[in-house]
C-alpha cells in the first residue's frame, strides 16, 4: 500500500507546478486520490458519422474527413476561428474562440483527422465548439473498444494542462502501478454470494469500461461497497453508545412502582399508559 500514498508530483506527466494545481482545485494529494477520482461519464466511441447523419439532438459525435479551409473572423473579443470539415458526405464548420493560433499551426489541410466533439445549431446551421481533433493515423484504435472516461475539469485546471485527454494519459499512467497494490476488503462469501467483482476489476473498469456491462458492474460493486462500510459504521457506533451509555440499571421493582400511580396522581392511567407501564416492567 505504500505506492499509493507517493505524491502526485511524482507521477509522470505531473509535476510540481500541475500537483499544486491538482491539489488546490481537486484535493488530489497522492496516487491513492487520483485513483478515487472517478469519471462522471462516459462516451461510445464505437460509432463514426457522417456529416449528412449529424443534427443537433445528437449527443458527442466523431467523424472523419478532412479541413478545407481554416479563417479567422470577427475582432478582438468577438474574434473566433471557423475551419470547414469535409467528409464524402458534406460539410460542417468547426468553430474555436480559445487556441487559434495553435490550430492554424498545426492543422494540415491534406490530411485526414478525426472530428470528436458535440453538434450545436447556431443560426440555423450545424456547428462543433472546440472539438477534439485527431490524425486518422495516431488515433489510438483501442477508444473504439472501450466507453471513453471524462472527468471533472475547471478552467484553472485546464489552462495548466489539464484538461481531459490529460487525466486519461495520467491514469492510464497510474493504474498499471498501483493497481497490483490494491487490497480485496470484502469477504469472499459476500463477493461469492452477490457475484460482485474484484476490487481490482472495479477499479480497472470504472476508468476504463471494456463495456456498458463491466461498467455497470464496478458501479454496482464501488457503490455496494461504499454503502456497506457506512452501515458497519453506524453499527459500530451503536455498539460502542450502548458499552458506553448503559443508563440506570434497576435490578428490582419494589412496591413503589406497584401504588404510585394509584396513589399519587390525581387521574385514572390511560389503557395505553398502563399498557406502557407493563412493558417497562417486565423489561
Amino acid at each position: 500500500m505504500y505506492i499509493l500514498s507517493t505524491s502526485i508530483e511524482y507521477l509522470k506527466g505531473v509535476g510540481p507546478k500541475k500537483s499544486e494545481v491538482l491539489k488546490k482545485e481537486l484535493k488530489i494529494f497522492n496516487f491513492q486520490d487520483l485513483l478515487y477520482f472517478y469519471p462522471y461519464r462516459y462516451i461510445d466511441r464505437s460509432k463514426f458519422y457522417s456529416v449528412s447523419e449529424i443534427s443537433s439532438d445528437l449527443p458527442y459525435i466523431q467523424i472523419v474527413g478532412h479541413f478545407t479551409s481554416l479563417e479567422e473572423i470577427g475582432a478582438k473579443h468577438s474574434k473566433r476561428l471557423v475551419a470547414k470539415f469535409r467528409d464524402n458526405t458534406g460539410i460542417i464548420e468547426l468553430v474555436w474562440f480559445k487556441g487559434a493560433k495553435w490550430i492554424k499551426q498545426n492543422i494540415h489541410l491534406d490530411t485526414e483527422y478525426i472530428i470528436f466533439g458535440k453538434p450545436n445549431l447556431f443560426n440555423g446551421k450545424i456547428n462543433i465548439v472546440h472539438p477534439d481533433i485527431e490524425q486518422t493515423k495516431t488515433f489510438n484504435k483501442d477508444l473504439i473498444k472501450r466507453l471513453q472516461p471524462y472527468y471533472h475539469s475547471s478552467e484553472k485546471l485546464n489552462n495548466n494542462g489539464l484538461n481531459n485527454k490529460s487525466f486519461i494519459k495520467l491514469t492510464q499512467e497510474l493504474l498499471p502501478k498501483v493497481i497490483n497494490e490494491i487490497e480485496e476488503n470484502l469477504p469472499n462469501y459476500l463477493i461469492d454470494k452477490l457475484n460482485l467483482i474484484s476490487k481490482k476489476e472495479a477499479l480497472k473498469n470504472i476508468h476504463f469500461p471494456l463495456n456498458s456491462q463491466l461498467l455497470n458492474r464496478a458501479q454496482y460493486r464501488l457503490k455496494f461497497e461504499e454503502l456497506f462500510f457506512i452501515q458497519i459504521q453506524l453499527l459500530k457506533l451503536k455498539l460502542v453508545r450502548k458499552r458506553k451509555l448503559k443508563g440506570f440499571e434497576l435490578t428490582k421493582i419494589d412496591s413503589v412502582f406497584n401504588t404510585f400511580y394509584k396513589k399519587h396522581l390525581p387521574f385514572e392511567l390511560t389503557n395505553a399508559q398502563k399498557r406502557v407501564l407493563k412493558e417497562i416492567r417486565k423489561d
